[in-house]
């Protein structure tokens, strides 16, 4: 039975005002959101690191990184931009083994000093050991794994090393959140409102942080390991995947490792790992066999005490310099 004269015309009109509507909603939204964003950006400077320490990159991938001897809060970089000593030249001595650490600031070190990084503990222990190898410190903060996969290309193999380590965060999965609004620093979103109606939605369903961003990145970011196993395998450059877990969200638990609530994403990294041929070393099981409290192993979710720092050099030292 058609709608009587008239109706279609106003269900019509109706539908082309609620449109109208919600475009002009949306465009004010977006307009109260860019005057936000100019106000926030105007005054964000990550607690004193921008300019400091933290420049924009030219390079389009990395969007920012250190600049040459730049220091702030314990962290200074070398000649290089990297917390490092200063090495004269990217060329390596004849007759030394460099490893290369890559990663966020987890690898960084931040808030441990450089001695106290288990990038600088690795190579300590090689040099009492007698070992000729040097340690390699790459690592910048806020870098998810689709920039620490350009900085291998963009700097890292410059410096010829024999052995390259990425110390994976579980929030290295994540390319909006967790790098302390750098992205958005760096690179204004085209639009707000995508973003804030995804942030709502999954704040209504109560999704896990780390979970989110795995499930909706994973592909992307196991094709990136893929691509710095190719790059450095044609290289002859040996490849050490490590994972590490995140740490307590239930102050004084001394069972937490015990109940980890993120395991499956460990396995699904480690499962993916092995069959493509990638050395993967998974630091939770190292962690889960410390004495407790896990809190003497952290600072916050994701940065490591300096006792946090040791355990991940024993584990990372016994992988690379085998009995």
């Amino acid at each position: 039975m058609s709608p009587p004269r008239g109706a279609g015309g106003k269900l019509a009109l109706a539908a082309v005002s609620a449109a109208l509507t919600l475009a002009v909603a949306a465009a004010g939204f977006e307009i109260v959101s860019r005057i936000r964003y100019r106000r926030w950006r105007a005054a964000f400077d990550n607690e004193g690191w921008i300019g400091r320490l933290t420049v924009a990159s030219a390079n389009p991938t990395l969007l920012w990184e250190y600049r040459p001897y730049g220091e702030v809060m314990g962290v200074a970089t070398n000649r290089w931009g990297f917390r490092d000593v200063d090495y004269a030249t990217p060329a390596k001595p004849a007759g030394v083994r460099r490893i290369a650490f890559i990663g966020d600031s987890v690898t960084l070190g931040m808030g441990v000093v450089p001695e106290e990084t288990f990038v600088a503990r690795v190579g300590a222990r090689a040099a009492a050991a007698g070992h000729p190898a040097q340690t390699l410190n790459f690592a910048v903060d806020g870098y998810n794994a689709l920039q620490v996969r350009e900085l291998l290309t963009a700097k890292v193999l410059a410096f010829q090393p024999d052995d390259v380590v990425y110390v994976l965060c579980l929030n290295d999965f994540d390319f909006t959140d967790s790098s302390g609004r750098k992205i958005a620093y760096f690179r204004p979103p085209r639009f707000f409102l995508p973003q804030w109606l995804e942030q709502r939605w999954r704040a209504l369903h109560r999704t896990e942080f780390h979970h989110y961003h795995f499930e909706k990145h994973k592909d992307e970011v196991f094709r990136a390991v893929v691509e710095m196993r190719d790059l450095l395998a044609a290289r002859r450059v040996g490849f050490l995947l490590a994972i590490v877990p995140v740490f307590p969200d239930r102050p004084g638990d001394p069972a937490y490792f015990a109940h980890y609530p993120l395991r499956d994403i460990h396995e699904a990294t480690v499962g993916f790992a092995a069959p493509r041929g990638i050395r993967a070393h998974d630091l939770l099981e190292d962690f889960r066999a410390q004495p407790p409290p896990p809190q003497r192993y952290l600072l916050d979710l994701w940065h490591l005490s300096a006792a946090g720092h040791q355990v991940v050099a024993q584990s990372l030292y016994a992988e690379l310099f085998p009995r």
